[in-house]
């Protein structure tokens, strides 16, 4: 059967970028007002630990505490705290013991925290729900201004040796990292959701619950862009449920037929009447990967914990402390927005 026109404009397409005869034109860049980025950077570790200790308390009373029979265990909220903390200054248990001396009246910790606390909080079920629900507050106040977003994984390692991109184009990126996958919000670059995902598992199929967990935040959707590991016609059915329209990149072999996937023929329709627009609403998704390329760079050690359950929070535990910094430069940099935490 001969293919049909529209098909062969598809693959005609794709070549034509990945030979670099079709180029994206690429928009203006932004602007960064410097001296406000440099009061941001003067006042990171202040407002930083500020809005730890703000949202964990916020977070700390909308969850029931688990009961224990025996000793009274110390609190859950100390523990989230002297976590996040952690991360962010990236030092061992014990350094990190020094810092909740250090910084007990700023955090207002109220229990004194031994090396052996803080290790133990990284399976503590109390912790790891106050850690999720405290990522969500993170997201409020750009919940009505963010729209549009990107997705993206990532591996963080588990030893110092490796870097997961030369890993991955040698195909061994699949011992030794916790995968990350994360949601990003391309205004505010904000983790909107994110999942550590095993090594092995295929990205596509975190798509649907990510985003059920974003627009549980977030009260619009407009554009959504993933690369071809995002491709499937589930994935751009459950964008445009949404209210959203789903840009992912096509692969080589892609065929339009719908097959009960309406999204996906229009989305790669849209490709075909016009890849110049279509390239300009799909190339935010870099967003997602410089948000990747932060998280590197702001948190160079590698996963310390060896308990898979303790290292699957140490990698969540980064994306919210990500949240809560970038917090702290939209506060100077994005008058619209009120991070009332820290008014």
């Amino acid at each position: 059967m001969p293919e049909r026109a529209e098909q062969k404009k598809l693959r005609f397409l794709l070549k034509g970028y990945e030979e670099g005869w079709l180029k994206y034109e690429p928009r203006e860049k932004k602007e960064i007002d410097f001296n406000k980025y440099t009061i941001a950077q003067v006042n990171e570790i202040n407002n930083v630990l500020l809005l730890i200790r703000h949202i964990v308390d916020q977070a700390y009373q909308s969850i029931p505490e688990s009961s224990q029979e025996g000793r009274p265990s110390k609190s859950a909220s100390d523990k989230a705290k002297a976590v996040l903390m952690q991360q962010f200054f990236q030092c061992s248990n014990r350094v990190a013991a020094g810092f909740v001396d250090l910084f007990r009246e700023k955090l207002r910790i109220k229990e004194n925290l031994t090396y052996k606390d803080i290790e133990r909080a990284y399976d503590n079920s109390d912790v790891a729900l106050i850690l999720h629900v405290a990522h969500q507050l993170s997201n409020e106040p750009v919940a009505s201004k963010e729209k549009n977003f990107s997705i993206d994984g990532t591996g963080l390692p588990e030893s110092s040796k490796q870097n997961y991109a030369n890993d991955r184009e040698k195909g061994f990126a699949m011992k030794g990292y916790e995968k990350l996958i994360a949601i990003f919000g391309n205004r505010y670059k904000l983790i909107g959701a994110c999942d550590i995902a095993d090594t092995h598992d295929n990205e596509s199929p975190y798509l649907k619950p990510l985003l059920d967990e974003l627009m549980a935040i977030y009260e619009e959707l407009n554009l959504f862009q993933g690369d071809s590991a995002y491709l499937s016609r589930d994935n751009c059915k459950a964008i445009v449920a949404y209210g959203g329209t789903p840009r992912i990149y096509p692969k080589s072999n892609t065929v339009i037929n719908q097959k009960g996937s309406k999204a996906w023929t229009q989305m790669l329709l849209a490709f075909i009447t016009d890849p110049q627009k279509w390239l300009q609403e799909y190339h935010p998704r870099s967003i997602s990967e410089s948000g990747n390329s932060v998280i590197k760079r702001r948190f160079p050690r590698n996963l310390l914990k060896r308990d898979y359950t303790r290292r699957k929070c140490e990698a969540f535990s980064r994306a919210c402390v990500y949240n809560i910094r970038q917090l702290n430069y939209i506060h100077y940099l994005c008058p619209e927005i009120r991070v009332h935490w820290l008014n």
